[in-house]
């Protein structure tokens, strides 16, 4: 299995061919790297964690490149929210947790999930900080999103097998407390903003997940004022200590492979 990302949560993960693309989103910001939309629309199937823009608004231009019958797949809001966009019903596969989908040598099993809760003191410098002015558009567009409005919006994670590796993909950095997942994942696919404290809320989680490996995501400034550049560093030092077996990659968004 090989994996490419594009930035913000924007996944491709690919097996014998078959191209499955999560969470796809075009930066509203010139100075990161940005995403060639033809790969997008080259991809076997489309699958959404949860219904903010930076998850999801690249898809209605995906679909209207594409050349195949490409499916999306995601919850009810997620449907709603793309069909308040105009993207065609046809081309949506509502999902709950519990249901598995196959695609080629693709399972994927949806599980239930929460978003993170965005801390106070993030809200604060991100509202009162001269990058609001700097980047007053983007700034704009995103308070008025109305997807953006809802923070307890159906979240889920993505539970994919292949042949005999397992990839967990989270699309926001928070679990559900009471939903089982199955620990000793090949690969922990870990989004790594919105809060004050990054650490505080990913260590718990590694510790209920147990992966093999975890590779961040999430961290770069895709959409500014609203994302900012994360040190990755501290979490780096701390899973080092703490868990010296589990590697963490980290690295720059772009358009090559990284074997899994």
């Amino acid at each position: 299995m090989r994996l490419k990302w594009y930035g913000t949560a924007t996944i491709l993960l690919e097996q014998n061919g078959i191209d499955l693309l999560f969470d796809p989103f075009l930066p509203l910001s010139d100075k990161v790297f940005q995403p060639p939309i033809d790969e997008f629309s080259a991809t076997d199937g489309i699958f959404v964690t949860h219904c903010h823009f930076d998850h999801m608004s690249a898809i209605p231009v995906i679909l209207k490149q594409s050349s195949k019958a490409l499916k999306v797949y995601c919850t009810k809001k997620s449907h709603d929210t793309l069909v308040s966009k105009g993207v065609d019903s046809s081309r949506i596969c509502c999902i709950t947790s519990g249901d598995a989908i196959q695609l080629g040598p693709f399972e994927v099993r949806v599980l239930k999930s929460r978003h993170i809760v965005f801390s106070l003191g993030l809200i604060i410098r991100t509202i009162f900080n001269t990058r609001v002015l700097q980047y007053w558009d983007n700034f704009i567009e995103v308070i008025t999103a109305k997807e953006n409005r809802d923070y307890g919006t159906e979240t889920v994670v993505f539970d994919i097998s292949v042949l005999e590796k397992r990839v967990l993909l989270l699309g926001s950095l928070n679990l559900d407390s009471e939903t089982e997942y199955v620990p000793g994942a090949d690969l922990l696919i870990l989004p790594f903003q919105g809060h004050s404290d990054l650490c505080g809320y990913a260590m718990p989680i590694v510790s209920r997940l147990k992966p093999a490996k975890i590779f961040l995501d999430h961290y770069d400034d895709t959409f500014p004022p609203f994302t900012s550049p994360i040190d990755t560093e501290r979490f780096i030092s701390l899973m080092y200590k703490e868990y010296p077996k589990i590697p963490v990659i980290c690295t720059r968004a772009s358009s090559d492979w990284i074997d899994i």
